[in-house]
């Protein structure tokens, strides 16, 4: 499966642009403020729904602009399919494929399978919990609709005892029915992403070890209060605190990953060439567990993945990229020399786009 045909309209610094790409390496070169990563998003985009960067719709609608519109055509064995996103200020968004409407999102995500690797990564380090929560979410939601809706499901259980924990004259019965719902579907979070991380780990560390040469051992762990088999009773205990605060204070959306390098933690103790390996690996981890699961190769996205990398480490990857391990690959670079060395690495079936 491949990106084959791309078309913009009025997203982020784009009015217009259209290009037909390679199923192997296709290579975005220029300098900084050209719009390399907003191509990139606008496929991310494409398959799912959203933007990588952007919070919310509405921030990638071009300045001065009421709407935006991205078309994608994907190929496959089974000939190609045409998918269609536009969004105008104050309405909601519309979803297509083959021209007709997409209703449930969950239908959708997974379809077209990808993986990005960009210097935002770094958030996944630098910020709180709640980012390695979406991380992980997102990847078991690739293969497993069940998980998404179950994780869009207890969100919203927390959306509404929050707003309960607010109201004055709130009962502890009436707490009672959501700390059920939460209990239910926290489990079924919590034995999803211990299931995939039981598989998934192993992969990082491998894959890990092969970029940095082996030495530093790198490690994932995961923290949940479902770790403990009285996760209602840990929820109770809590519920004093969360009507002083207004919030659920525990719960699987207070779950997190603990990210480790000899045993200490890669944000305090991980050089800059550290932590952008172990964001790498991380996200190389994600493409082959995807592969293996799926029997498709995802989409990659390899944004200004060079930089804060000593020349063992570029070489490597390099390595990687002209190998056959990867399916469709999108790579942005300031340094046009360094595509071009790619690019006669790989011979023929690549495109470079110079903005």
């Amino acid at each position: 499966m491949y990106l084959k045909k791309l078309k913009i309209v009025n997203f982020k610094n784009f009015g217009a642009f259209e290009a037909e790409f390679s199923p192997k390496i296709n290579s975005l070169t220029g300098p900084n403020g050209t719009g390399k990563t907003n191509i990139l998003d606008a496929v991310y985009y494409l398959c799912f729904t959203k933007s990588y960067f952007a919070s919310t719709d509405v921030q990638n609608i071009r300045h001065g602009e009421n709407f935006m519109m991205l078309e994608g055509v994907f190929s496959d064995e089974s000939g190609d399919r045409q998918v269609l996103m536009s969004l105008q200020r104050g309405a909601k968004k519309t979803v297509k494929r083959d021209g007709k409407q997409v209703e449930r999102m969950g239908e959708y995500i997974g379809a077209y399978p990808l993986v990005i690797v960009s210097p935002a990564d770094r958030d996944l380090i630098a910020d709180g919990s709640s980012l390695r929560r979406k991380f992980i979410d997102g990847v078991v939601s690739q293969t497993s609709s069940q998980h998404l809706d179950a994780v869009v499901s207890h969100a919203r259980i927390i959306e509404l005892r929050n707003a309960l924990l607010k109201t004055p004259s709130v009962t502890s019965l009436q707490i009672d029915v959501y700390d059920k719902a939460m209990i239910e579907l926290g489990r079924k979070i919590y034995e999803g992403r211990q299931s995939f991380l039981e598989r998934f780990v192993p992969v990082f560390k491998k894959t890990y070890s092969d970029i940095s040469g082996g030495g530093e051992q790198a490690d994932i762990t995961y923290t949940s209060i479902f770790e403990n088999q009285d996760a209602g009773e840990i929820l109770h205990a809590a519920r004093a605190r969360d009507l002083m605060v207004g919030f659920s204070t525990t719960g699987a959306h207070k779950d997190d990953l603990k990210f480790t390098l000899d045993g200490y933690p890669v944000k305090n103790y991980g050089s800059q060439g550290q932590q952008k390996t172990f964001l790498t690996a991380l996200k190389l981890a994600q493409f082959h567990f995807i592969t293996s699961l799926t029997g498709r190769k995802p989409i990659l996205l390899l944004d200004d993945i060079f930089d804060k990398l000593d020349s063992r480490r570029v070489e490597y990857i390099m390595s990687l990229v002209n190998g056959d391990t990867f399916g469709q690959i999108f790579v942005s670079d300031t340094q046009p020399e360094r595509i071009r060395e790619l690019m006669r690495a790989q011979g023929e079936g690549h495109s470079i786009f110079t903005l």
